[in-house]
């Protein structure tokens, strides 16, 4: 993946070199794991998108409003059980409690409905700066990819190629707009959800973000084997398609000397290989989950332990350790 962005925003050299020049830097998609990718920041993939940068700035406030109505939602539930958990007797109290408790119904359907249109509007935005992203990603790396040098093809399969023109660009696609919003999301309901956290108690706060560290180190140290992993399952399956795309193109030359067993040898060989790297990938992401939903779950046990207990003491409402619960 990464040498297709390399691949992408480096224009041609001005000066034609001889054909079969091996001038320049060798390539991965040459040399295969003997050469190690070249290492590209996140922000040449939001090169990408420049052309839609107005679309993704209304998507992202869009976002932003839409993650801030997601924590507003329990506040307000909270609010609700605060009310009906008070002491009304008199048919004063409680009109006045019914009152209240259909103004916070009312607040909260309005939240509601702009939350769905912004979210309408972020889905939109984003999904179809995305399809405008991989349609120029693949026009701009055929065109480099043409005007290659001929030594170029001679160590490249065409497989190969075709495999990068169309997995490797959607995974590019989607690393430059759905998931940069799903990571866009996460991140403001993080910060808007701890702030709400801190207005509704400091201490429960606090105790909630003890494992952050640790959760973070490992997520980290997951993201890095991961995008190794990824890199090493996504050339085996390459060489794969380019071993059925030349076996398919030559198929009277593999007739002629009866190379069928050795073609079908080959393919099942690599697609093996494919199935390896693909089973390991899951089971690291399923151990990985596991732990994070087990500790994400602990500290909830003790954060409503130490909540209740606050509750009790009378330091907070159960409305309010309900709308912290929630968020």
């Amino acid at each position: 993946m990464r040498w297709l962005i390399c691949l992408h925003s480096c224009s041609a050299e001005e000066g034609k070199n001889e054909e079969g020049s091996t001038d320049g830097p060798v390539s991965d998609l040459e040399h295969g794991d003997a050469v190690q990718a070249a290492n590209v920041r996140f922000s040449r993939i939001f090169l990408l998108a420049k052309p839609d940068a107005g679309k993704l700035v209304v998507g992202t406030i869009a976002l932003l409003i839409a993650s801030t109505t997601n924590i507003l939602i329990p506040k307000y539930g909270g609010m609700i059980i605060d009310i009906v958990s008070r002491d009304t007797k008199t048919p004063e109290q409680q009109a006045e409690a019914w009152d209240a408790v259909k103004n916070t119904v009312l607040a909260i359907l309005l939240i509601v409905v702009l939350g769905s249109l912004c979210t309408a509007i972020r889905a939109w935005l984003f999904s179809s700066t995305s399809e405008r992203v991989v349609a120029r990603l693949r026009k701009d790396l055929f065109s480099r990819l043409i005007q290659q040098e001929i030594a170029f093809f001679d160590v490249t399969r065409t497989g190969e190629l075709l495999s990068r023109l169309s997995e490797d660009t959607q995974i590019i696609k989607n690393a430059a707009t759905t998931n940069l919003s799903e990571a866009l999301r996460n991140v403001t309901t993080a910060f808007i959800g701890v702030a709400f956290m801190f207005s509704s108690s400091w201490k429960l706060t606090l105790l909630a973000l003890v494992i952050v560290p640790v959760i973070s180190v490992a997520v980290r140290k997951f993201g890095r084997y991961l995008r190794e992993l990824s890199h090493s399952t996504q050339t085996a399956a390459a060489v794969a398609s380019s071993i059925a795309e030349e076996s398919f193109g030559a198929i009277r030359t593999v007739r002629s000397f009866a190379k069928e067993s050795y073609a079908i040898s080959s393919y099942s060989e690599k697609v093996d290989e494919t199935l390896e790297l693909g089973l390991q990938q899951a089971r690291v992401v399923g151990l990985f989950f596991g732990g994070l939903n087990a500790a994400s779950t602990l500290s909830v046990i003790v954060v409503v332990i130490y909540g209740a207990y606050l509750t009790i003491m009378g330091s907070m409402t159960a409305g309010t350790l309900t709308s912290f619960i929630s968020l």
